[in-house]
């Protein structure tokens, strides 16, 4: 059984290091993005489906994927979602044949009351800069500056909501990267085919793909 108290504590002291660095967190030029993954996780008899699809930046076609199953580690509780599903997300990435050089994650990132959504937890496991995609909000206070709607939280501006397909995407930083970085970048990945950036759609529908199989 998951002890809840701890692991919100551990989110607190986590948190405090991510918010420490993030005015350290640098512009990702996209001219140097050989490569991106999407993760997402599926459920079916009682185990997870976490999967990681490798991209060609470039191309913005599948090189690769893995898909990682096993017990989840704790049931699902609101905000400490990481705690479930990145072990999977860690696992199945360690899986592809090379590293990314950023990951996108079906989530939040700083926009989570603790500061440590799953897209700012997976990036400081792994160490890598991530993005948080979320279909709704979670936290913050949204703000309208010159036409853009931006989610301020802890103080920061963290993320901001982007209209793809007539519907809302939020944006959040995950890890070792801007803002501005990360919705230049999450918007070179959008493609009229898919509602959610390709790196994340890609690997929804292999995620649904491989579930419903197992059924």
């Amino acid at each position: 059984m998951v002890d809840i108290r701890r692991a919100i504590a551990l989110q607190k002291k986590l948190s405090e290091k991510v918010l420490g660095e993030v005015d350290s967190f640098k512009p990702i030029n996209p001219a140097s993005i050989e490569t991106v993954a999407g993760v997402d996780a599926g459920y079916r008899s009682g185990e997870i489906y976490g999967v990681a699809a490798l991209i060609d930046y470039r191309t913005k076609r599948l090189l690769t994927y893995s898909v990682i199953h096993k017990k989840p580690p704790i049931p699902y509780i609101p905000g400490l979602l990481a705690f479930r599903e990145a072990p999977s997300y860690v696992s199945a990435l360690l899986k592809l044949p090379r590293e990314p050089d950023i990951i996108f994650v079906d989530g939040h990132g700083l926009t989570h009351p603790r500061a440590l959504g799953i897209a700012t937890h997976l990036g400081l496991v792994l160490n890598k800069p991530t993005i948080g995609i979320a279909k709704k909000k979670l936290y913050g206070e949204i703000r309208v500056e010159n036409g853009m709607k931006y989610l301020y939280v802890h103080g920061l501006r963290a993320g901001a909501i982007i209209i793809h397909k007539g519907h809302e995407l939020y944006v959040s930083i995950g890890y070792k990267i801007t803002l501005e970085s990360a919705l230049e970048i999450t918007k070179s990945l959008l493609d009229p085919k898919y509602k959610l950036p390709i790196p994340t759609a890609i690997a929804d529908q292999i995620t649904k793909r491989i579930t419903r199989k197992r059924k």
